[in-house]
C-alpha cells in the first residue's frame, strides 16, 4: 500500500515539473543551510568524546575565586610537578598526563631541507591515555626514550613524501643547536572535534631539559602546562574539594596569608584558589575555564546558530505549505474521484502526506549534496576543519533521516487535511472553493515575513558591524608593512646586522623590530601589579626605537 501510495505521488509530481522543482529547490537550500549548523553544533558539542577513556579522564584547573570585585576565573595551566604530585599524594589517580602545547613554530630540518613547524611535548604515556590511533609504531614505546619524536599523517607526509617513516631522523632546532630526534611513531590526524591538538609530539622529558623547560623544572610558582589525570569509573575525587584543597596546601602552605597580605579579600570559607577537576569532554564548552589549542565555545552561541538556521528551514517548510495549499484547487477532482470509487478521508491523507514526504527526500538528497559542496566555504567562515563524518559524529544518520521525515510531515500535514475534507459531491458538481485566505495561511505569510525581515536586518547589521572593523583605522599604516619571522634565530647577533642591510635599499623606508608580532595569533607578554589594592593585568610589547 505505501509502494502504492509513493508511484502515484512520483506521478503526480512528475507532472508538475515547474512547482515540484520550486518545492524542492527551496527545500532543499534550507535543508542544506540547517545541516550545516547542525554539523557544526554536533562537532561542538562532541569534543573529546571519541577517546575510549573519555569520561574517565579529567583536567586539572586553578580556580580563583572572587576578589576585590574582580570576577572568579578558571586558569587550566599549572606547574610541570603538579602532575606527578598528584599520582604520589592522592589516592585514586590512575594515571597522569602533562601536556605542552607548540609556542609559535620551530626549523625542522629533514634531508638538509630547512621547514617551520609547531612542536608540542607530552609524556609517555600520552598514547595509553588518550586515544590517537597510530597507524605506524607502537603506541607503548613511541615516546619511550627522550629524543623519540611522534607525527600525524600528514605532517609525515608534508616531510618526507610518504606515511610511514618510523625509525627516520628530523632535526628540530633547540635553543641555537640542530637536535637530532628519532619517529617513533605515526598517528591519525587530529580529529576535528580534538581540544589538544599536535603535528609534531616530542617527549614532555625532553622539553624539561631545555633552557625554556629547565625553568619549570620543581617550580611550583611557573604555571605554563596542560595536566590531565586518568580516574577508575565511579571516582569522588572530583568532588572532594577536601582532598584537593589539601593537596594544594601541602605546595603551597603560606598561599592564603600572601593573599591577604597584598591586600586581597573574599568572602565565605572556600579557599581563594584551589586546584579542581574538569571533565574532559567539558572542557570545550565550559566557559568559566579558558581553553587550550582550540578555545572554548559559549553553548549559547552554538544554540543562537542552530536558531538561525532553523528560521531558515522554517521559511522553506512554509513556501512548501502556502504552494501546496495554492495548487490543491487542481487536484479537486481527483480527490473527488477517489472518494466516489470508495477513498476515505485517512488514505487521502497518507495519499498527500506521501508526497510530501516524497519531496521532503528528493530535497534532503539535494540538501545533502548541497552542503557537502557549501562545506569548504563553511569550514573557512566558521574556522573549524569539519568534515562529514558518519564515523565521528554517528548521531548525524539518525537526526538527517528525523529532520527529513519531520519536515516532510509538517509541511504537507496541512494541505493533506484540507485537501481530506472535499466532499466528492460538491467536487464533481464544481462547487468547492479553495479558501486561499484564512487564518492559518495568513498566519503562516505573516510569521514567513517576520522571520525574513528579522534575518534580512540582522545580516545587514552584521555586515555594516564587519565593514566598520575591516575599515577603521588601527592607529597606524597598514599598507605596505611586511613583517619577517624571526622567532628561533640568534636576534640579538642578526637583526642589527639585518636591518643594516635592510636600510641600505632604496625600495625600503623604515625598519623596525619587536618582540611580538602584529595579527592575531603572534604571540602575547602579559605581566601583573598592584594598584590601590587591587592586582591589574598589562600586555606589554618590546619594541626598538623605531618602532613608533
Amino acid at each position: 500500500m505505501l509502494r502504492h501510495y509513493f508511484n502515484i505521488a512520483f506521478r503526480n509530481l512528475s507532472k508538475q515539473k515547474g512547482l515540484t522543482f520550486i518545492n524542492v529547490f527551496g527545500l532543499s537550500v534550507g535543508l542544506a543551510c540547517f545541516t550545516l549548523f547542525l554539523l557544526f553544533a554536533i562537532n561542538e558539542f562532541s569534543f573529546d568524546r571519541f577517546h575510549a577513556k573519555a569520561d574517565n579522564i579529567y583536567r586539572v584547573y586553578r580556580w580563583t575565586i572572587a576578589m576585590n570585585g574582580e570576577k572568579a576565573e578558571g586558569d587550566p595551566y599549572l606547574p610541570s610537578p603538579a602532575g606527578p604530585a598528584m599520582k604520589q599524594d592522592i589516592p585514586g589517580i590512575v594515571n597522569f598526563v602533562r601536556f605542552r602545547d607548540s609556542w609559535g613554530e620551530s626549523f625542522i630540518k629533514v634531508d638538509d631541507h630547512v621547514k617551520r613547524s609547531g612542536v608540542s611535548f607530552a609524556d609517555p604515556q600520552f598514547f595509553s591515555v588518550f586515544s590517537f590511533p597510530m597507524i605506524y609504531g607502537n603506541a607503548k614505546t613511541a615516546l619511550q626514550n627522550l629524543n623519540n619524536i611522534v607525527l600525524t599523517r600528514s605532517k609525515a607526509k608534508a616531510l618526507f613524501g610518504t606515511e610511514n617513516v618510523v625509525g627516520r631522523t628530523i632535526e628540530i632546532k633547540t635553543d641555537t643547536a640542530f637536535v637530532p630526534f628519532i619517529i617513533g611513531g605515526v598517528t591519525e590526524d587530529i580529529p576535528a572535534n580534538s581540544s589538544i591538538t599536535y603535528e609534531i609530539l616530542g617527549n614532555f622529558g625532553f622539553m624539561e631539559t631545555t633552557p625554556s623547560g629547565k625553568r619549570g623544572v620543581n617550580n611550583w610558582h611557573r604555571s605554563s602546562y596542560a595536566t590531565f589525570v586518568e580516574l577508575p569509573a565511579g571516582s569522588k575525587l572530583p568532588g572532594d574539594v577536601q582532598s584537593l584543597a589539601s593537596f594544594r596546601k601541602k605546595y603551597y602552605p603560606d598561599e592564603e596569608k600572601e593573599i591577604r597580605k597584598s591586600g586581597f579579600t573574599w568572602t565565605g570559607k572556600d579557599p581563594p584558589v584551589s586546584f579542581r577537576l574538569q571533565p574532559l569532554r567539558e572542557a570545550h564548552t565550559d566557559t568559566k575555564v579558558y581553553g587550550m589549542t582550540i578555545g572554548t565555545v559559549d553553548p549559547k552561541t552554538i544554540w543562537i546558530l542552530l536558531a538561525i538556521a532553523a528560521g531558515v528551514l522554517l521559511i522553506a517548510c512554509i513556501n512548501f505549505t502556502t504552494l501546496s495549499i495554492g495548487r490543491s484547487a487542481g487536484r479537486a477532482k481527483e480527490i473527488g474521484v477517489r472518494k466516489v470509487i470508495g477513498s476515505n478521508k485517512k488514505q487521502v491523507i497518507l495519499q498527500f502526506l506521501s508526497e510530501a514526504v516524497l519531496l521532503s527526500i528528493l530535497s534532503g538528497i539535494l540538501g545533502f549534496i548541497l552542503s557537502r559542496l557549501l562545506l569548504p566555504f563553511f569550514n573557512k567562515l566558521s574556522g573549524r576543519d569539519i568534515h562529514f563524518s558518519f564515523a565521528l559524529y554517528p548521531e548525524m544518520v539518525w537526526m538527517l533521516i528525523a529532520l527529513i521525515l519531520l519536515v516532510g510531515l509538517l509541511a504537507g500535514a496541512y494541505p493533506a487535511l484540507v485537501l481530506s475534507r472535499f466532499k466528492p459531491v460538491e467536487v464533481l458538481k464544481s462547487k468547492v472553493r479553495v479558501g486561499g485566505s484564512n487564518l492559518f495561511t495568513r498566519s503562516l505569510v505573516t510569521v514567513q515575513f517576520v522571520v525574513s525581515i528579522g534575518l534580512i536586518v540582522s545580516t545587514v547589521i552584521i555586515l555594516q558591524q564587519l565593514s566598520f572593523m575591516q575599515g577603521k583605522n588601527p592607529g597606524f599604516d597598514k599598507e605596505n608593512v611586511v613583517m619577517v619571522d624571526a622567532e628561533g634565530t640568534a636576534t640579538k647577533k642578526i637583526f642589527p646586522l639585518f636591518k643594516q642591510a635592510l636600510a641600505k635599499e632604496p625600495s625600503i623606508a623604515s625598519v623596525a623590530g619587536a618582540e611580538l608580532g602584529l595579527g592575531e595569533g603572534t604571540g602575547w607578554s602579559r605581566s601583573g601589579f598592584e594598584f590601590e589594592g587591587k592586582h591589574k593585568d598589562v600586555y606589554e610589547n618590546f619594541v626598538d626605537n623605531d618602532y613608533i
